[in-house]
């Protein structure tokens, strides 16, 4: 009842902020564009003031921008750019629009014109931002298409975890503490959450078409202020392309190594009157890296599994948006489907082969420059999944909205600035399998979330910018919680700022370390047959029927995984001091220092003897009928000698072993550097490396602090090289990972150093063809990224684009 009252007071305040939005066209616009003049480029991220008015504006990409409901009268243009600064005026007239195209003779770089909205929720310059950014360009993004494996071109930004354990199975997180099916980087593609509701971890397969992507963000640190629990460690934000701006379309098709075949494509088409259609898919098809286990395993520490998995992938995706323009208000309205089949995931309890999924959508928005209004429809159900390690079925419906509300606010020529707004949540978890049997947790379960959130950018001088932000959530599943932030921001020459920031972020457990109770393995020594479950049937024979009770050991008990529903909240305390700057126009550099401190940290599946971690499942108790219940319990020691400890009792009373479960583990501390470098050294040679140190250390140990691991390396970095001609271009990347040791769940183990090589090429037939090559691993170097994941070759693919 409560969504549906927010998503009335939602629509209502819509409602209410259009018309006036409608009628204040009746007033005067001014639309122009910035271009520069030795070349006639335009120029995008320069500051307009309308200084009469007070209004803010940065121009596009393309260099417009553009000013509504402005009375008839002259007006001074205030534009500027790093130390670059001019002033022009322009006449509006009632009801019509005043043109005011400019030309600069500024001497820019490109650095100087990259913007991001993530970081703050509205657009600015990255140089401006308040938070460690890094932005992928479209054309960068489209050098990658053909691959459809978006977290490899993000694995080479600074400070940036990225594992790849199978084919379309990957973890993406930054400084530190990765695990299988990471969720502490939150993943928004237009502001939709495509995440995995029941893990919180986003769905990889899901997200292949590079080719309808416009810009990719990425916020590295702590951004619950903005952005709630699943901004743990960052944000990675995906914007598509819009219609309007994508009029016309192209189409990818590809095919190579691991037998694989793919297309992608999109198309946008203007039906008139201001209304715009986009519609896209993608299709792959492909083996997977993944390898059987039943008889043998790939590298030593590996357990066995019972089922072997299908190496054959297949998916499907399709997106249909309608877009109407009124002035500066965009109304969208879009729908989704994917599905696939056969992907196999690695997790905490052991590899899954996930069989049929099918994901449906919907998404609505209301974007204006002062306020968005945003909501979504997520629905998963995959009712065809198989755990290897016990080859039991599992089964996982899940769906959920969102409602959410922003506006922002400009005053004294943008010297304040304000942004804030509102959300709800309402997520459903159903894991009943046909007979209506719960497969992966007790019960059904649904719960919601509600935020408010609110940013102030206060320029205290002309080189000095405070910010405060904060956030607070409230859910069913935990307390309230107040996330804060604070910056401040030297602009120290106009293309080069020194950042100071502090956060708080949260992390809510998600549905499985709450609630899970799922079958899974012990494994008693190296070379040992796992077990699933133990024949106790002449325990409750001896001595439970005699008596004329029921102990449950009637049939098989089984071994579990189990949540816990007492956890706290995971809490993280970042400091950081960033630099960011362009020098001599050719030099992009970043640099950051951050030390966390975390507490109540979530470890992943550990083993529970005795209910040590988790006390909702201690020792096993006896029915409290039984007559004698000290002999029985002697009886089942000595009867199952080492696995006595995890016996158990379920929700329900049935005797089950506990195997392991999830707790809190005290508090560690991590501090790390990241450094990027971007050298273009002509505006065809650019020139990049990274680098990454990372340390961690722990505060307060508890008794799972043996597996406290970060799973990241100390070191870490990456170079590469492009050239882009009017033609065609190259890039070669490679990117090396120091040592680490990876504990996350029943997983366990060294992962070796290691080096991916990347190559891509581009060629351009004609206006109408182009053809691509994208190779990773390019030396087919076999190896692993996580301990458990799969033992990765080489993957190139070759593509022929068409545009229209």
């Amino acid at each position: 009842m409560r969504g549906i009252q927010i998503a009335a007071l939602i629509v209502l305040l819509a409602g209410l902020v259009t018309p006036g939005i409608v009628a204040a066209q009746d007033a005067g616009r001014i639309e122009g564009q910035i271009t520069r003049e030795a070349d006639g480029q335009t120029v995008a991220a320069v500051t307009v003031v309308l200084t009469e008015t007070g209004q803010v504006a940065l121009t596009d990409d393309d260099g417009a921008f553009s000013f509504g409901g402005v009375a008839a009268g002259t007006y001074t243009l205030s534009i500027s750019l790093g130390s670059n600064a001019d002033t022009r005026s322009v006449t509006v007239e009632a009801g019509a629009t005043a043109a005011a195209d400019l030309t600069v003779d500024w001497d820019v770089s490109f650095a100087d014109t990259i913007t991001v909205v993530s970081a703050s929720r509205r657009r600015e310059r990255v140089v401006d931002a308040p938070a460690s950014v890094t932005a992928f360009a479209e054309e960068e993004i489209s050098r990658e298409a053909s691959s459809g494996q978006l977290a490899k071109v993000v694995a080479f930004a600074p400070g940036v975890e990225v594992t790849q354990s199978g084919l379309t199975d990957f973890n993406l997180n930054a400084r530190g503490f990765n695990s299988s099916l990471n969720r502490r980087v939150q993943t928004l593609i237009d502001g939709r959450e495509p995440s995995v509701p029941f893990l919180g971890s986003t769905d990889w397969s899901a997200i292949t078409n590079l080719e309808d992507m416009a810009s990719v963000e990425l916020v590295r640190g702590p951004s619950s202020a903005l952005y709630g629990a699943n901004a743990f460690n960052g944000v990675l934000n995906i914007i598509t392309k819009g219609p309007r701006d994508s009029v016309g379309g192209r189409a990818t098709f590809g095919g190579g190594e691991q037998s694989t075949l793919r297309a992608d494509a999109f198309t946008s088409v203007d039906l008139g009157s201001d209304w715009y259609l986009k519609a896209s898919a993608s299709y792959l098809e492909a083996e997977d890296f993944v390898q059987s286990r039943v008889d043998s395993v790939e590298y030593p520490g590996l357990p066995r599994e019972v089922v072997a998995p299908d190496d054959e992938f297949e998916s499907l995706s399709g997106t249909l948006r309608l877009d109407k323009h009124v002035g500066d208000t965009l109304y969208t309205l879009e729908g989704g489907y994917f599905e696939s089949e056969s992907g196999t995931a690695v997790t905490g309890i052991g590899r899954v082969n996930i069989g049929d999924v099918e994901r449906p959508y919907a998404r609505f928005n209301i974007s204006h420059p002062r306020f968005n209004v945003l909501g979504f429809y997520n629905s998963r159900e995959a009712p065809d999944q198989t755990t290897l390690s016990t080859g039991r079925p599992i089964f996982l419906d899940t769906e959920n909205y969102k409602f959410e509300i922003q506006g922002n606010q400009d005053w004294n020529g943008g010297k304040i600035r304000l942004v804030g707004g509102a959300s709800y949540k309402e997520e459903d978890i159903d894991t009943a399998d046909f007979d209506g049997r719960q497969t992966l947790v007790f019960a059904p379960v649904t719960h919601d979330y509600t935020g408010v959130f609110g940013q102030l950018d206060l320029q205290l001088t002309d080189t000095l910018k405070l910010v405060i932000a904060g956030r607070w959530d409230d859910s069913s599943l935990h307390d309230s919680q107040v996330s804060p932030k604070a910056a401040l921001v030297w602009n120290i020459t106009g293309s080069q700022t020194l950042r100071f920031s502090y956060n708080e972020a949260f992390q809510v457990a998600n549905y499985s370390e709450f609630f899970l109770d799922a079958p899974t393995a012990l494994v008693l020594g190296p070379g040992a047959p796992p077990i699933f479950e133990v024949d106790l049937a002449a325990i409750e024979a001896g001595l439970c029927a005699p008596f004329g009770v029921d102990c449950g050991f009637g049939t098989p008990t089984q071994v579990r995984a189990l949540g816990n529903v007492d956890l706290e909240l995971e809490e993280i305390e970042s400091f950081e001091i960033g630099y960011t700057g362009i020098l001599a126009n050719k030099v992009y550099l970043t640099i950051d220092v951050y030390r966390n401190e975390l507490t109540n940290f979530i470890t992943d599946l550990t083993a529970n003897p005795f209910g040590a971690i988790n006390p909702n499942f201690g020792a096993y108790a006896p029915p409290p009928n039984h007559p004698a219940p000290d002999l029985l319990v002697g009886n089942l020691a000595g009867a199952l000698g080492p696995l006595f400890p995890f016996l158990s009792n379920n929700v329900d009373g049935t005797p089950i072993f506990a195997l392991a479960s999830y707790t809190n583990a005290g508090a560690v501390d991590t501090e790390g550097v990241d450094l990027g470098l971007n050298f273009y050294a002509t505006p065809r040679w650019l020139f990049e490396f990274t680098y990454s140190f990372f340390d961690f250390e722990i505060q307060e140990a508890s008794v799972a602090g043996d597996s406290l691991l970060p799973n990241a390396p100390e070191h870490k970095l990456s170079a590469g090289v492009s050239y882009t001609a009017p033609t065609y271009s190259l890039a070669l990347k490679a990117r090396w990972v120091d040592d680490f040791l990876w504990a996350a769940g029943v997983f366990a183990g060294p992962v070796e150093s290691y080096t991916d090589v990347s190559l891509s090429a581009n060629y351009q037939v004609n206006e109408t063809i182009s053809l691509g090559l994208n190779v990773s691993n390019l030396f087919d170097d076999d190896h692993y990224q996580s301990f458990g994941g799969d033992i990765l070759a080489r993957r190139a693919i070759g593509s022929v684009t068409l545009r229209w």
